[in-house]
């Protein structure tokens, strides 16, 4: 237990920052994150192609154009499975079977989730 103990002190005085440090690295993780994941839901194509369309609709029914209101959805779908991926890596962490069991658990559901929401979407499209 003693050396448990060690290990975590040691562990927490290598890898602490300051907290100013910690808001900026937050800040620039998320505004990253947000960037990737607009950028991966295909926001050049809904900016370029949605407006030329010059639907009001929500959901274009075609494959090769989206609206910009379709790109924002397809961002949060984005961070649901990002968060269940975060979920599972978090139950590698886990010092008991339980907490293990239920990081498990819902990282699953919530990529699964990720999943169906991603896939009835691009059913939607037709």
């Amino acid at each position: 237990m003693e050396q448990m103990n060690l290990f975590l002190i040691y562990w927490l005085s290598t890898y602490l920052v300051s907290p100013r440090a910690s808001k900026l690295v937050i800040v620039a993780a998320t505004v990253y994150l947000v960037a990737f994941f607009a950028l991966a839901s295909g926001i050049f194509n809904a900016l370029i192609e949605g407006v030329a369309a010059g639907s009001q609709a929500f959901i274009l029914p075609t494959r090769s154009a989206q609206t910009l209101s379709e790109a924002i959805v397809m961002i949060f779908i984005l961070f649901i499975g990002m968060g269940g991926a975060l979920l599972l890596f978090r139950a590698g962490q886990a010092l008991t079977r339980k907490t293990q069991g239920a990081f498990l658990a819902s990282g699953f559901a919530l990529i699964g989730i990720s999943l169906m929401l991603g896939f009835t979407l691009v059913s939607l499209k037709g």
